[in-house]
């Protein structure tokens, strides 16, 4: 046995050192680029479509794999908010409709968490939303009056009984000093 193969052998490398030795190169995953494009929808109350195209580095598309989509807001910091996800087709493309909460500019990104031979990647675009989700109202209760008032009257309450058991505390109180004058076990100076 050869000096490197007793060494790899210490090492507990014995398996890649063979491979290495006997000409085998371990492949790397292939790099692959994600190209995001946002356009309007054909309905205009759908939001945006957002197309992802994810091709490997040597032209070819990357089909059945699944890009996530997200939003970038401002929440106690830059977040990324997930939008969906979409699986790519034949020509290695991901669609997905998407309605933002809130009109004005917004930073989408588009992952590919990678998957065997194909590495990891992302692709950023931005999309100036002049269409966005209705925003959602309640209808007040019906006795959403009476209940604005209720911590008032619970508070109320609370302090009467606070109160009860105050006058009842003094009255046994002065029950009891009295019932000691009368005996004699209470000395005044």
């Amino acid at each position: 046995m050869s000096k490197v193969r007793r060494l790899a052998a210490v090492c507990g490398l014995s398996l890649i050192v063979s491979l290495l030795l006997a000409g085998v190169a371990v492949a790397a995953d292939q790099r692959a680029v994600l190209f995001l494009e946002t356009r309007p929808s054909a309905k205009p109350e759908q939001g945006y479509v957002l197309a992802a195209r994810l091709v490997a580095t040597d032209g070819r598309p990357v089909n059945e794999a699944t890009v996530r989509f997200y939003d970038l807001v401002e929440f106690f910091g830059a977040r990324e908010m997930l939008i969906g996800s979409a699986t790519t087709d034949g020509q290695g493309i991901a669609t997905l409709t998407y309605l933002p909460a809130q009109l004005g500019p917004r930073a989408i990104v588009a992952k590919f968490a990678g998957r065997a031979g194909v590495a990891a990647t992302e692709g950023r675009a931005s999309l100036a939303a002049t269409v966005a989700a209705q925003p959602y109202t309640v209808e007040p209760a019906p006795l959403s009056a009476f209940s604005s008032k209720v911590p008032y009257a619970v508070g109320a309450i609370v302090l009467a009984v606070w109160a009860l058991i105050g006058f009842a505390l003094i009255g046994t109180a002065r029950g009891v000093m009295t019932g000691a004058r009368k005996e004699g076990k209470w000395q005044t100076a």
